[in-house]
């Protein structure tokens, strides 16, 4: 047990972990954000030279878009830099790179903890008494096969709209969380979210650009991105109980990786801990004598088993009793 697992476990508040690995966080954003400034060139010289030499890149570029979400996320909880308005400021970065505006990255994130499990927030479960399972069964594989990071790039079109657009969705839906979700976005955040967004689609552009005598490499990169972002949103939650709200899997990775994705594969760990940085997981796991629920590659693939119906809620207590009587 580490000092630091070994003083959580004599009785310090867990919860209020703050240690945050800033310099690593720096040398892994310098990382993301220069590999994808550089693809700018890299892309179309890699892809003339070597179909090979193009796949590795692939993959170094897939390895970019991980670390590009997951520095995102340390974002999201503020955990990313020490000062708050930097720790902003370069989470909009790695957004804007990512193709995505932070602040919808940011309330969708939190939104993800406030209603983990819940109708808002099951990617894998439908409705019980639908009647349309084949409309959900399509709709659930093209999300996890791309749809997902394609519905977070053109989600910034609907704030360029956005009173109009608040105003439909609050006419055609009659769930208070969806109108609390709704509220979060402010006047100024909205203002952001429009300017991220405009650059974000000049990056997308400045990249069509770059490969404009051969569009086939960014294409390939793009619905790469897509698909790894869309196919492992899901992954930690899925077949987890949907009527926990904190329900959510650790998976095991070999020991090397873990640093290299922030050690995002104790899921369950950061759902109890929201506060904790990503080098603080470890220990919690430790401390919490957790334990992990199967493979991180094997659990991705159960995704491919399709949704399901939402099971029954269980009886409360009190329901039991009444039904008795």
């Amino acid at each position: 047990m580490t000092p630091l697992a070994a003083r959580l476990s004599g009785g310090m508040d867990k919860s209020s972990l703050r240690h945050l690995p800033q310099k690593q966080n720096i040398a892994f954003s310098t990382f993301a954000i220069l590999f994808q400034l550089a693809g700018l060139a890299l892309t179309p010289m890699i892809w003339a030279w070597s179909g090979l030499a193009f796949f590795v890149y692939l993959l170094v570029y897939g390895y970019a878009t991980v670390m590009s979400w997951l520095l995102i996320h340390e974002a999201i909880h503020y955990k990313l830099l020490h000062n708050r308005q930097a720790n902003d400021w370069l989470g909009r970065v790695h957004a804007i790179l990512f193709g995505c505006p932070f602040h919808i990255l940011k309330v969708g994130h939190m939104t993800h903890h406030r209603y983990n499990r819940s109708e808002l927030d099951t990617t894998e479960l439908v409705p019980r008494d639908t009647r349309h399972f084949l409309l959900w069964w399509l709709a659930y594989y093209a999300r996890i096969l791309g749809g997902l990071y394609m519905s977070e790039v053109l989600a910034p079109l609907m704030f360029f709209f956005w009173k109009r657009v608040r105003r439909v969705i609050l006419a055609f839906t009659q769930n208070r969380a969806v109108a609390t979700i709704l509220d979060m976005f402010t006047r100024r955040m909205v203002e952001t979210i429009q300017f991220d967004a405009v650059l974000s689609v000049g990056f997308i552009a400045l990249q069509c650009y770059c490969n404009w005598d051969d569009l086939t490499p960014f294409v390939l990169l793009f619905f790469s991105r897509g698909l790894i972002v869309s196919f492992y949103d899901n992954a930690y939650h899925y077949g987890t109980d949907p009527n926990d709200p904190a329900a959510a899997n650790n998976l095991s990775v070999p020991a090397f990786v873990k640093p290299f994705i922030l050690n995002h594969n104790m899921h369950r760990v950061h759902h109890r801990h929201p506060l904790a940085s990503w080098a603080s997981l470890p220990d919690l796991f430790v401390a919490d004598a957790d334990s992990f629920a199967g493979a991180l590659m094997g659990t991705g693939l159960k995704q491919l088993k399709g949704p399901m119906r939402r099971p029954p809620e269980p009886f409360k207590e009190t329901e039991i009793r009444q039904a008795a009587e």
